[in-house]
């Protein structure tokens, strides 16, 4: 079943562009310096999967593929490499209890499909085919959504003259065990992918661990961005798998970044088979904030 999705008709609603945002911001970070190295046997491309879902019945997929190490430089620009390692002959399609569903091409490597009937608890199947890098599929459960109680945002001005966004949030944390993923990311009026790439994209990783009971209230300021009043800003949570979490714990406590992500070699865990990155099923909670001029 084919379902119609155009850009046109998503990427202009803020939430639609909030979305993706989360689904690229992970990969987003600085280029690192090109490493002076010679006679590097070439590896075989292999596609890169992240995805993300918007509101319960909408899936988005990001496809690039990985890249040799001497590709890039440190002035190389994040949008013009998305553009060269987007995968773009793809057919991508999701299948679960309800039937399967082909995602449409969007443009810049990312695939959307619409009314797919999700069903939280249920097991859905990717499957990717690309003429010139193969195929690779995947499995994920859909998570349950997680809202915010209440969440407040405000600028916080620290001795070094710095203004930072101070978030006070809770949420309702459910009696099972659980592992959310937070981001805050700064939108802008400018071309839409550069908000997606943005490497000023801050992300938290909470485990329920720590969290007393069923209630969870904390504090936390976004280093080490720098805000002004008028700036917009989103945050999301999201109730993710313990398989993510690790993901992304790995990812974030060794500082990876967009370039080593993509590249190669690569050692991150994965649960795409025949490439890299990770399918998981999970509807954010977004919640945007102006801050005052």
């Amino acid at each position: 079943m084919l379902q119609n999705f155009t850009i046109s008709s998503y990427l202009t609603s803020f939430r639609a562009g909030a979305c993706i945002t989360l689904l690229l911001m992970l990969l987003s970070s600085c280029i690192p310096d090109p490493l002076e190295v010679k006679n590097i046997p070439v590896v075989k491309p292999e596609i890169v999967v992240a995805t993300q879902m918007l509101e319960e019945e909408t899936l988005l997929v990001l496809l690039t593929k990985t890249f040799g190490a001497l590709e890039v430089t440190d002035d190389s620009d994040p949008l013009k490499l998305v553009e060269q390692i987007a995968v773009r002959d793809a057919t991508v399609s999701i299948s679960g209890p309800g039937g399967s569903y082909e995602l449409s091409n969007m443009g810049y490597g990312v695939y959307g499909g619409v009314n797919i009937p999700f069903e939280e608890g249920e097991t859905y199947e990717l499957h990717v085919s690309s003429e010139t890098l193969g195929a690779v599929h995947a499995s994920a459960v859909v998570q349950k959504k997680v809202k915010f109680e209440q969440i407040n945002a405000d600028l916080y001005y620290n001795e070094e003259g710095d203004t930072l966004a101070h978030l006070t949030y809770s949420l309702e944390d459910p009696r099972e065990k659980n592992w959310y993923l937070m981001g805050v990311q700064e939108i802008r009026r400018e071309h839409i992918i550069h908000n997606f790439i943005n490497p000023r994209a801050h992300t938290e990783l909470i485990d329920d661990y720590d969290v007393p009971g069923e209630g969870f209230t904390d504090q936390h300021r976004v280093i080490p961005r720098v805000y002004d009043p008028g700036d917009t800003i989103v945050v999301s949570l999201s109730n993710i798998s313990e398989e993510y979490y690790e993901f992304m714990k790995i990812r974030l406590d060794n500082r990876h970044n967009f370039m080593e992500f993509l590249g190669e070699p690569v050692h991150y865990p994965s649960n795409i088979v025949g490439g890299k990155g990770f399918f998981n099923l999970n509807v954010p909670d977004f919640k945007t904030f102006v801050f005052d001029q």
